[in-house]
């Protein structure tokens, strides 16, 4: 085994063992943010910015490390062997459309669809355009923000919807919402048979012993200048990164 081979395999475990360490230290975190998110609801003095910071700077630090791993274990040979540069940067790559993310794995991970198909299937199937999901956009763009700007801040964020249920379902409306109005004329729509009326108070129904009516009120945190809530971010992101990794270990070793 030359040397440079055996410096590539060692790095790459290395990184292994630290995207695992990471994620443990990501786990406790996670647990704590959803703690601390619970009790923040109720405490408006807590501020959930610099755990929820540190907990999304290990997870893209576990997506970057996992990077490096796949580029030198799948790309960097044929890379040096047809004399073409080095990747200025590696980073993770992900994108809204397909077009966006097969730029960035051109920047950082150069030829890996062709050398190396199912690891860029695999990296491919957390993108929005293939799994219809924005959590790793959103996660991205959210934390880069916040590590090259600022601690982006959580909003309150106050939420109270309608609902009426029955045997086959429910329907459901924001209401007290200036930016989300629902409305209808009395009888216009109807809901599992019933004529109904929707309002910014309600949903309207004839009295049934087949409908159930519901009021509920929430407290959720956004971030701020999004509509993107923070723990059901922290809630794909999390178990999404640790199960790539586990998957991507698999196919690289």
């Amino acid at each position: 085994m030359t040397r440079k081979r055996l410096i590539t395999e060692v790095s790459i475990m290395t990184r292994k063992n630290d995207v695992e360490a990471l994620l443990r230290e990501a786990k406790v975190q996670y647990e704590s943010v959803c703690e601390s998110y619970e009790k923040a609801l109720r405490d408006e003095t807590l501020d959930l910015r610099t755990p929820v910071k540190n907990l999304m700077e290990n997870l893209r630090s576990a997506l970057d490390y996992m990077a490096h791993d796949v580029y030198e274990l799948c790309c960097q040979s044929a890379r040096v062997a047809s004399g073409k540069d080095e990747p200025r940067n590696i980073y993770f790559p992900y994108g809204r459309t397909k077009n966006d993310f097969r730029s960035g794995v051109g920047r950082s991970l150069p030829g890996l669809d062709t050398l190396a198909p199912n690891v860029y299937d695999l990296i491919s199937s957390i993108q929005p355009f293939q799994c219809g999901d924005d959590w790793l956009s959103d996660f991205c763009s959210i934390l880069n923000e916040k590590k090259h700007d600022r601690l982006t801040a959580q909003i309150r964020s106050k939420t109270e919807t309608y609902t009426v249920r029955s045997k086959g379902g429910s329907v459901s409306i924001q209401v007290n919402n200036p930016d989300a109005r629902v409305t209808s004329m009395p009888g216009a729509v109807k809901i599992f048979g019933m004529p109904a009326q929707l309002t910014d108070m309600g949903i309207h129904t004839a009295p049934s012993n087949e409908l159930k009516h519901e009021r509920t009120k929430w407290v959720a945190f956004r971030f701020e200048g999004t509509n993107v809530n923070v723990l059901g971010l922290l809630n794909k992101a999390f178990p999404g990164i640790a199960h790539l990794a586990e998957s991507l270990y698999q196919q690289v070793g």
